[in-house]
């Protein structure tokens, strides 16, 4: 019994002997114990190619390979990298006690392979390849297989481009992506008969007849037309994403009209407007700022702008009447306030100087004392927009913001004294100063 299982104990340390040598000669060749070092440092043109060093795989170039001074002196050595032709060469001789000798393989491109460049409009979008690869507009991918391969490009605010481009050995293919902008608003086209009256958006003046108003949420919208001599105009219309809507309304004449029709522009606009004391507006570029409900009678007006002198001035009106104002202003030698010009699309965004609500875009904010202003953005349903904002005396800073679709709407904050609202009051605002 003795002896069989001894012949059992000696049958199984062979086949452990055995399969060890098996898992040894799969790794990398290691030098003896006690023995002397040197290195190959192996690398490739381009970088990135599996290591095959005496059969052994040592990883990726580059990559330093580690063999005994007195170890066998021929050694194999093979490259591979995908779309490239495979590189082998041997090396006869071994590297002295610490010293490292180079190879550098250059690879030449495999045969069956070809290029795809991609630009795109605009630019700096993200281009993927076969849903692997990635790089950033224009791009030109290098040693393609030949086949048909999947393109996409990608940027925020853009819709995704989708395309399969066909690779032809020792080909370039081009692809042109033209990105097209996501449409997520609605424009309004108003005209009206007779032209020249204000219209009012959801409660917002947006200008008078005829005009386009843009970055309108898809969706029902109040529409009111105001015009002296004439009664108001109300109605709803429908917004769709990407489409524009018309209007064209015949305003009725009033035989009995209370009210005039005020309209006021300056050169430079922005400038801040005040009627009988009391803060009604700013001006606009392109279509002036229009009161239509002014009481009959004589007003003070008074018009300021950081870098420019006051004007001021008094207006008889008489009711059913349209009255302009354009005024001209005129620099200040030596200003010593600046001021700072905010615009956002889409617009009526609230403006926050300093943490401070100043009213809705477009807006001009005026006689601010030179230094840093931090301005905050915000409007439902788009992200936060932030920025610091640097005062020169006697200059206005131009702020733009571009604000970016939130995934989640932001409800707008409560609590505040929206401009809207002061503007509504500024357009009646005459007839309550002219009954105190």
């Amino acid at each position: 019994m003795k002896s069989s299982t001894l012949v059992v104990i000696v049958l199984l340390l062979a086949a452990a002997v055995t399969a060890s040598s098996a898992m040894i000669s799969t790794l990398p060749a290691t030098p003896a114990p006690g023995s002397e070092q040197g290195y190959f440092s192996i690398n490739s043109i381009p970088s990135g190619g599996d290591v095959y060093f005496d059969s052994a795989f040592w990883g990726e170039t580059p990559v330093v390979v580690t063999v005994s001074t007195t170890g066998n002196p021929t050694h194999n050595i093979r490259i591979s990298l995908a779309g490239y032709e495979e590189w082998s060469s041997t090396y006869n001789g071994n590297p002295m006690a610490g010293e490292t000798i180079p190879i550098t393989a250059q690879l030449d491109p495999s045969a069956q392979t070809g290029n795809i460049q991609v630009v795109s409009t605009p630019t700096g979008a993200m281009v993927t390849l076969d849903r692997s690869r990635s790089a950033t507009t224009p791009y030109t991918f290098y040693n393609i297989p030949v086949g048909s391969h999947e393109v996409s490009v990608y940027m925020s605010g853009y819709q995704t481009f989708y395309t399969s481009v066909s690779v032809n050995e020792g080909q370039t293919a081009y692809t042109n992506a033209i990105l097209q902008p996501i449409v997520t608003t609605g424009s309004l086209s108003v005209s009206s008969s007779p032209s020249g009256a204000a219209v009012y958006v959801d409660g917002i003046y947006q200008g008078v007849t005829n005009t386009v108003i843009g970055n309108l949420v898809p969706g029902s919208h109040s529409v009111r037309l105001t015009k002296a001599g004439y009664q108001d105009w109300t109605g709803t219309v429908s917004i769709s994403a990407g489409a524009t809507t018309y209007l064209n309304p015949t305003l009725v004449q009033n035989p009995q009209p209370q009210y005039a029709t005020v309209s006021i522009s300056s050169n430079p606009a922005g400038a801040s407007v005040y009627g009988d004391g009391v803060y009604v507006g700013q001006t606009r570029a392109g279509s002036p700022l229009v009161f239509t409900s002014v009481k009959p009678g004589t007003h003070t007006l008074l018009l300021t702008k950081s870098g420019y002198q006051d004007y001021q001035t008094t207006q008889s009106v008489a009711a059913g009447q349209d009255y302009v104002v354009s005024v001209t202003l005129n620099p200040v030698q030596n200003p010593t306030t600046g001021g700072i010009s905010v615009i956002s699309a889409p617009s009526q965004a609230e403006v926050y100087l300093n943490n401070a609500f100043k009213g809705l875009t477009p807006i001009t904010l005026d006689s601010l004392t030179p230094g840093s202003y931090t301005v905050l953005i915000k409007l439902s349903g788009y992200q936060d927009w932030q920025a610091t904002q640097q005062v020169t005396a006697g200059q206005t800073a131009q702020v733009s913001a571009t604000l970016l679709p939130s995934a989640t709407p932001t409800p707008t904050q409560t609590g505040l004294f929206p401009l809207v609202i002061l503007s509504g009051i500024g357009i009646v605002f005459f007839a309550f100063r002219k009954r105190s």
